[in-house]
């Protein structure tokens, strides 16, 4: 009977999240911030819920919030949309886009709720590929038109890099009919905020997050950015009380607070200190280039293991370790990559102390053109200085 209702696709996909039970010691699989809301916040917004009306849905009236997100990225609250996180708008976005028949590409490889989203939903897209080296290319973009939507992700996930400037500019203004959305949920960890640019391109949309910049991805709260007729019309899209009453108290008693704020912040530049350490670590510890480590504009690094067997080994052995990784290799253009979050400075030196004392093949490329040869194994980062972890 489920043959009549439900597409092949859906039934042969495999969960998208596992619900797995878990000791791990180091979780740096899902970008999340490591350190907790201070007790002391939690208090302030428990205390608010306490006061609230379980009983009734929370008021539909979400101005005030809107204000704050408004002037927190600059635009003005006619700007925003809220959301129960940005993934609820990926997917609202995607159904509706479907359903009235408009063209969607996508940039690939790319944030795994595109493509799982569209599998599962029988919707068709158009991959707009990244070179060989994971960087955007104008070149290889599919025609645009009228009926077009083109979702880039930038910062990207998983690959760390972002779209240039000037590269979104020329495409936003060459195709004044096309609706480009940016998944733009790691903007605070990147040098560049296309956000802005919505008060100047009518046909762009900006989709943000509390859950990266933030320690609070339990709470789900995301946004849209877009001048104020298209934010009006996504906001009619969206389920109406879908935003749970505890996440609008946390955000009208603590999250745009001058001291929360200015803590976060303070966090933020300690998260991007410990990327570029974490990268300069791994990069010292591998002069003979037995793994590849990406640049990164998000909370994370991207790392390729030269051979498949020690991608396999490298993954058996983390586990055994209990440090949760992203397994990446089934992405395109990923084979025998992992996604690391970048984690406490702890959780960061646990995962570098264990990368300094695997053993990886080595490679050594003969004359034989595009054929690689491998030397006896010798551990990574033998010189690494080793530290005690409580």
């Amino acid at each position: 009977m489920m043959n009549h209702f439900f597409s092949q696709n859906l039934m042969s996909a495999p969960a998208r999240i596992k619900a797995l039970q878990t000791n791990a010691q180091c979780r740096l699989d899902k970008n999340e911030q490591s350190l907790d809301v201070d007790n002391y916040w939690k208090d302030k917004a428990i205390e608010a819920l306490k006061e609230s009306n379980w009983n009734r849905y929370p008021n539909a009236d979400l101005s005030d919030i809107e204000t704050n997100v408004a002037h927190y990225c600059g635009l003005d609250a006619g700007n925003i949309a809220l959301s129960p996180g940005s993934a609820s708008l990926i997917t609202t976005l995607l159904n509706y886009l479907a359903i009235n028949g408009k063209k969607i590409v996508i940039t690939h490889p790319s944030y795994s709720l595109f493509e799982y989203h569209c599998n599962t939903y029988n919707i068709p897209f158009i991959p707009w590929m990244l070179n060989e080296n994971l960087e955007f290319e104008i070149e290889n973009l599919p025609a645009l038109d009228a009926q077009s939507v083109l979702i880039i992700t930038s910062p990207n996930n998983p690959t760390g890099n972002s779209i240039r400037r000037e590269q979104l500019i020329e495409i936003l203004q060459n195709n004044p009919e096309t609706m480009v959305v940016i998944d733009g949920v790691y903007t605070e960890f990147a040098n560049e905020d296309f956000t802005p640019l919505v008060k100047e391109y009518t046909n762009l949309m900006v989709l943000r997050s509390f859950s990266k910049a933030f320690p609070i991805a339990g709470l789900r709260l995301g946004y849209l950015c877009a001048n104020e007729k298209l934010a009006g019309l996504v906001k009619k899209l969206m389920l109406p009380f879908s935003i749970n009453a505890f996440t609008l108290c946390f955000a009208r008693e603590v999250l745009f607070s001058p001291r929360f704020m200015a803590e976060s912040k303070q966090k933020l530049k300690e998260i991007m200190a410990e990327r570029e350490r974490m990268k300069q670590a791994i990069q010292s510890m591998d002069p003979l280039r037995k793994l590849k480590v990406y640049n990164s504009d998000g909370n994370f690094l991207l790392l390729k293991v030269y051979n498949e067997t020690d991608h396999s080994m490298l993954l058996h052995t983390l586990q055994q370790k209990g440090i949760q990784i992203l397994n990446t290799s089934t992405f395109t253009l990923l084979k025998n990559t992992i996604r690391v979050s970048i984690g406490s400075p702890q959780e960061n030196e646990l995962f570098l102390n264990f990368l300094s004392t695997i053993t990886l093949c080595e490679p050594t490329v003969k004359s034989t053109p595009n054929q690689r040869y491998f030397t006896l194994p010798r551990a990574l980062g033998t010189n690494l200085e080793k530290t005690q972890l409580n």
